[in-house]
């Protein structure tokens, strides 16, 4: 997936998209925060060019046992270690977003992150 954005989109999705987060679990939903609704109408996704992803293990299938941790185990804390990380830069992304509209968060807009 290679979504392309606005200048001003890009302000908010900045900081959702970093390199070091291997999974994208997410991102696609979340990328509906930084345009103006409705999203549907403002979002393209360009499917056509070639991507080089890491080299990481992202299956459970994948990999190996480290310090008595399964593969699936070990691909699954990666997981959820990402989703928290994620969850946050989202906040952050909306907070952005909002303060370059100079409008207060809207109270509904609070986002689910899973405390650690």
């Amino acid at each position: 997936m290679a979504p392309v954005f606005s200048r001003d989109a890009w302000r908010c999705v900045w900081h959702m998209i970093q390199n070091d987060l291997v999974h994208g679990w997410g991102l696609d939903f979340a990328l509906r925060r930084c345009v103006e609704e409705p999203a549907y109408e403002k979002i393209g996704i360009v499917d056509t060019e070639w991507i080089v992803h890491q080299s990481i293990p992202s299956l459970g299938s994948q990999g190996k046992e480290e310090d008595g941790i399964s593969p699936g185990q070990g691909v699954r804390d990666i997981c959820y270690m990402e989703w928290v990380m994620f969850e946050k830069r989202v906040d952050e992304a909306e907070k952005e977003y909002f303060k370059s509209l100079k409008v207060q968060t809207p109270s509904n807009s609070t986002i689910h992150c899973i405390s650690t």
